[in-house]
């Protein structure tokens, strides 16, 4: 049992290490208020995300089941490493926390310093004047038959653009193959994020949404962690079309079942 959670957090330039109990990251609106009085922002917005020590991902903490996961990923190595980002308007921005002559230094290993070359350096804006796009996120640690993706808003007027529904995977165990209930993407709409970023695809199935299993969840359910998390979506999908990806050699994971379509529920959910 933990008793007590290590934080290591970073807002800015800032750096704080303290260590809050257990009982107040049981609840994440609990642990929102213990982290912004560490840092004092109480007139400054912000978001929560904590850096998976399994995988390298920076994965949002804004609900009960993800705060839940970061302690418990944590655990382990007895800290939980913070990243809190300034939010204006609703979208997350990285502060210029890096010191110029962090900045000067990565220039200098790209172009030597002479007096010819020192006129025609590319201008490289700071963090904040990147803007980040969907894509695919490269994790050498999931089945080699699934991907994990990003879909991001950004500000965008476009919305996510896909529809999900309950299906039925096929599960290979020990004493042969069993059905199991799954989540899909069953339908993307024309010129939403999903379709034009070209990462998703019709009768691909969910398995995680931002670092958090949904075997054994409800539509909902799922419907509802995809919305909580709908400005920075991560999941981790089994493609439908496995012909640009290597096999694993062992499926002990599920796949699509050939009468998929018997198997559909009426019930679908919309992401905008």
């Amino acid at each position: 049992m933990i008793s007590e959670v290590h934080i290591k957090s970073k807002f800015c330039a800032e750096f704080r290490r303290y260590s809050i109990s257990r009982d107040d990251v049981n609840s994440f609106d609990n642990f929102f208020k213990k982290i912004q009085g560490f840092h004092k922002l109480w007139d400054i917005p912000f978001t929560i995300s904590y850096v998976d020590p399994n995988q390298g991902d920076l994965l949002p903490i804004n609900n009960d089941d993800n705060l839940k996961r970061a302690v418990v990923v944590s655990h382990p190595r007895c800290l939980l490493k913070l990243i809190l980002t300034r939010t204006v308007n609703g979208t997350s921005y990285f502060d210029s926390s890096y010191s110029s002559k962090k900045k000067n230094n990565f220039l200098n290993d790209l172009i030597p310093l002479t007096s010819s070359n020192h006129k025609i350096r590319p201008a490289i804006g700071l963090p904040q004047d990147f803007r980040e796009v969907s894509s695919i996120i490269d994790v050498p640690d999931i089945p080699r038959n699934c991907r994990r993706v990003r879909l991001v808003k950004h500000g965008s007027d476009k919305p996510l653009g896909f529809y999900i529904r309950d299906g039925t995977s096929v599960r290979v165990v020990s004493h042969g193959i069993e059905k199991v209930s799954g989540v899909f993407i069953s339908r993307l709409v024309p010129g939403g994020i999903a379709e034009s970023s070209g990462i998703l695809s019709i009768n691909d199935e969910i398995l995680e949404v931002n670092g958090i299993d949904v075997t054994g969840k409800t539509l909902d359910q799922v419907t509802d962690m995809m919305i909580a998390n709908s400005s920075n979506l991560i999941i981790t999908i089994r493609p439908a079309n496995q012909d640009n990806l290597t096999m694993p050699s062992s499926s002990s994971l599920p796949s699509i079942s050939d009468d998929e379509d018997s198997e559909i529920k009426d019930q679908s959910s919309y992401f905008s």
